[in-house]
């Protein structure tokens, strides 16, 4: 469940530029970067930088042990005697400034008078509260804890300016937006408010549903694209079924090492990687100014006969600017398996992600579906084994299916019972599936916006959004603005 333009969903670079970001699932040696950085306001004060002590555990009292959670503080238009207080839940990423210099919260506090906080969360960026990401120390990264930091944040940051009786509106994109709903859900008392935007609040071990959306908004882009695209994926099988394939298969994708296609693991890394290099632009996706998307672009090649059969246009697409792809499934755990904070794979967030997903949420994006076009040949299977191969041998099947219907439980899934939360989606953003996509009563509105992708409602008016983007937009501020005013 967040980007940058930079090429880093996997740790090398392909021909054609893919966001990073918080798109969820196995992809060889990358990084989270979070939701793409807005570009910042001319009038935009430069955020303060801050820590506040949190416990280490905040269910257990005889645990005295704490660290330091760290934010951005913005007061530029703090004004008033009870000012709003407006706060941008960091997800699964090292937070960073811009969201405190434009985007819908941003010309919210401009308009109401707020001040405005970005908090991040326990084990990301640089809010580390032990002393590193073994195993035994990751028990205290789950969703009860980070928003237990939230309420106390918030108690916290009241009592320190004098406003207490301040109402507080929580924002937050992807699993952050998870955050936000859930934080309204748990604390009422402390948050009157919440912007979820894309926020995939149903957790699902097998989100095989992510790539049939995907093919989705191929289909919308062009027709035949999802056709080549499958075709391309049925060649890579039965070339796999054949003596040569696999070698000729290395050359094409410029592997490292030959594809060994007696490894499922080795395998089902290869095409989920290929697979990904589609995801990651429809779950980004937006409209340039020439009026084409990153869809259309992917589209164009995937379409073109001048590029040879299926097989070459996805080789083309894919194919690296330098060095080789490494898809084996045994680099990806040693990359994963590095504990200290400095380490690529902790700094970069994604063995701590990775955690979450086998201890909380699965979504965990499969080929098991025939209405998707990637093939068959990555599996929830894969995953299982790197939980195990990762973080422990407890870490079974059987684990993740008790802790997701756990997550579903305690939070309510897609069917939560709540008030002052609107639920804001793209149809085209794959996550959309596990959000709440129909009104929750009066008070909870879902806005599912067409041909629109991850978390776009969080960023200011552009001149690219469609109609239906900027009256959402609009709605957004005009609600929170009757909250903050009721």
């Amino acid at each position: 469940m967040s980007s940058t333009t930079s090429c880093v969903l996997l740790a090398i670079c392909i021909a054609v530029a893919i966001p990073s970001g918080d798109a969820i699932g196995m992809r060889s040696l990358r990084v989270q970067r979070g939701l793409r950085e807005p570009v910042a306001a001319r009038s935009a004060r430069a955020p303060i930088l801050r820590w506040i002590t949190q416990p280490v555990d905040h269910f257990n009292t005889r645990d005295n042990r704490t660290w330091s959670m760290r934010y951005y503080e913005n007061d530029q238009f703090l004004s008033g005697s009870n000012p709003p207080i407006l706060i941008m839940l960091g997800g699964e990423w090292e937070i960073t400034t811009g969201w405190l210099q434009s985007g819908q919260m941003f010309n919210i506090a401009s308009a109401h008078g707020a001040i405005m906080y970005y908090t991040e969360h326990r084990y990301y960026g640089g809010s580390r509260p032990t002393e590193d990401t073994r195993s035994e120390n990751l028990q205290y990264l789950n969703v009860d804890q980070a928003l237990a930091d939230v309420a106390y944040f918030i108690e916290a940051k009241k009592k320190e300016r004098g406003l207490e009786s301040s109402k507080v509106v929580v924002f937050g994109g992807s699993y952050a937006g998870n955050m936000a709903t859930w934080a309204r859900l748990k604390y009422p008392h402390l948050i009157q408010g919440a912007l979820a935007s894309s926020a995939p609040v149903f957790a699902k071990a097998d989100f095989y549903e992510y790539y049939e959306v995907v093919t989705e908004a191929l289909r919308r882009s062009d027709s035949r694209c999802p056709l080549a695209v499958n075709q391309a994926f049925e060649s890579i099988e039965e070339l796999l079924r054949t003596p040569k394939g696999p070698s000729r298969l290395s050359k094409f994708f410029q592997l490292c090492e030959p594809l060994d296609a007696t490894n499922s693991l080795d395998v089902s890394s290869f095409a989920e990687a290929l697979a990904s290099s589609f995801a990651g632009v429809v779950q980004y996706d937006e409209v340039d100014s020439t009026g084409k998307t990153g869809a259309d672009r992917i589209c164009d090649v995937m379409t073109s006969s001048a590029l040879g059969s299926p097989l070459q246009r996805l080789a083309y697409l894919t194919r690296l600017t330098s060095d080789c792809r490494d898809v084996k499934y045994r680099s990806t755990v040693e990359f994963y398996s590095a504990t200290e904070w400095e380490s690529p794979a902790v700094s970069g967030s994604m063995r701590s992600w990775l955690y979450q997903t086998c201890a909380e949420y699965g979504y965990y994006q499969t080929a098991n579906s025939n209405k998707s076009v990637f093939g068959s040949l990555f599996t929830i299977e894969t995953y299982h084994e790197l939980c195990k191969d990762l973080y422990g041998d407890y870490y079974t099947p059987a684990l993740l299916e008790s802790a997701v219907k756990r997550t579903n439980i305690v939070y309510g899934g897609n069917n939560p019972d709540v008030r002052n939360i609107i639920f804001a989606n793209g149809d085209l953003d794959p996550w959309h599936v596990l959000s709440v996509l129909e009104d929750v009563g009066h008070s909870a509105p879902a806005i599912v916006v067409p041909d629109s992708s991850h978390c776009q409602d969080l960023y200011g008016d552009a001149a690219t959004d469609s109609a239906k983007m900027t009256a959402a937009k609009a709605r957004i501020r005009k609600i929170v603005g009757e909250w903050i005013a009721s």
